[in-house]
């Protein structure tokens, strides 16, 4: 089940896991799962890709492992291309070459489609390990025959094959890692069996996938390492798993439109996709108006600048006292754990005043005390970087240092307190490390 926070799909997986008799601990997304089966097998320290095709989504996720940390960099994918779209080519192939057209057109259009989409499954499957396929299909006892080349498909399904490309893209730019730094590109999902699949996955890597983890069991299999990280099993002592936000979060502001008027609905980030979570980062904003007497912030996730895009999950408003425009700051901080739950606490330092808001999905029986539970480990998340005891030692030493020299030493330390500065500020705990 890959997770679309608070947009309804794990609130399905979890409402089945309930009716399958299960209790559910945690839901983990299909590319991290298929990453545990992998991770768990190797001593790679080198990053490796999960290349995650199934029935009906596409995942791409970056891993590392070290010492004994599975690391997830990033993920991204397409969750409207999977092997039903590859069907959906042969259908369109095949369709026009069936006779005779006259029991097309007298057949119930909803069982012709289970019929042709049916067949198309198998004659996909059946490319797999041939050059040519049939495609057949029974109409009122008549039988409406044609053959499929492998040659055929390749041209149908180039503008889905396209498609793979930019997850792929996305996760290597957010995860800051080069394509050449990858030890290994990993094929999970039945759709990767497809040689058409597995050809454009070398063109585009440069080099041999690894199908060495069976692509149906991979995410069972990860399941199962997940649960055994939950219940602390000692055969996975030393093994932690880091998992990432899968979309950015964020609030709609306003900007100046250059005519003297303001643009509303623009979306400002603050927890990006692919932040390692659990996290909490701090923004902060300004009234518009002279006199202004309340904020108001949608919060939402998505990737669109325009909120309109987005996917709204809540809102909140603070009073703040009236002063010129500008003159009162906001802060607003963000805190999400692994499991969901997303807390917004906007403060106005002027007043003191602060108005929460917890966001989860409205399907979760948790109790008062479970919920409670959950925000105080958010609580002590809730330091900026600069105020953290470690990073103020280095900071201190830093001004020391620069204190200490004259030169062209004093400015390379100049300019390394301004690079770890700027990672202060920008929150992330990676960048803040290297």
């Amino acid at each position: 089940q890959e997770r679309l926070l608070f947009a309804g799909l794990d609130a399905k997986g979890e409402r089945a896991g309930e009716l399958a008799g299960l209790k559910v601990e945690r839901l983990v997304n299909e590319p991290t799962a298929a990453a545990l089966a992998f991770g768990i097998q190797t001593r790679e320290q080198e990053p490796f890709l999960v290349f995650d095709l199934g029935g009906g989504t596409f995942d791409v996720s970056i891993v590392e492992v070290f010492e004994g940390v599975i690391e997830v960099r990033a993920s991204s994918g397409d969750n409207r291309l999977g092997g039903e779209d590859f069907n959906d080519k042969v259908i369109e192939i095949a369709k026009p070459r069936l006779e005779p057209k006259a029991a097309l057109d007298k057949a119930d259009p909803l069982v012709l489609q289970e019929l042709l989409r049916a067949t198309a499954e198998r004659t996909r499957r059946a490319l797999t390990d041939g050059d040519e396929a049939d495609f057949s299909i029974v109409l009122d006892g008549s039988e409406l025959t044609t053959k499929i080349s492998a040659l055929a498909f390749e041209d149908a399904a180039q503008p889905l094959l396209q498609r793979l490309r930019d997850p792929v893209l996305r996760s290597l730019r957010d995860s800051n890692i080069r394509v050449e730094a990858l030890s290994e590109i990993v094929l999970v999902g039945g759709s990767t069996r497809m040689p058409i699949v597995r050809r454009a996955i070398t063109r585009m890597f440069g080099r041999f996938p690894n199908a060495t983890v069976h692509p149906d069991h991979a995410v069972a299999l990860g399941a199962a390492v997940q649960a055994g990280l939950l219940v602390r099993a000692e055969a996975l002592d030393e093994v932690r798993l880091t998992d990432v936000c899968p979309f950015t979060l964020g609030i709609d502001v306003a900007e100046p439109d250059g005519r003297g008027g303001f643009r509303s609905g623009i979306f400002s980030p603050i927890i990006d996709r692919n932040t390692t979570i659990p996290t909490s980062r701090v923004n902060y904003y300004g009234t518009l108006q002279d006199n202004q007497r309340e904020i108001h912030f949608g919060v939402y996730q998505g990737e669109a600048r325009e909120v309109t895009g987005n996917v709204k999950l809540g809102e909140v408003r603070v009073p703040v006292p009236a002063k010129p425009a500008g003159h009162v700051s906001v802060e607003c901080r963000f805190s999400y754990d692994t499991s969901g739950l997303l807390e917004v606490d906007v403060s106005v330092p002027d007043t003191g005043v602060t108005r929460s808001l917890v966001i989860m999905d409205e399907a979760d029986t948790l109790s008062d005390a479970e919920i409670a539970k959950r925000r105080e480990a958010l609580a002590a998340l809730k330091v900026h970087p600069r105020e953290e005891s470690e990073n103020m030692a280095v900071s201190s030493r830093a001004a020391r240092c620069y204190e200490s020299f004259v030169g062209d030493k004093r400015d390379a330390i100049g300019h390394w307190i301004s690079q770890f500065e700027a990672a202060l500020e920008g929150q992330d705990p990676r960048a803040i490390k290297e």
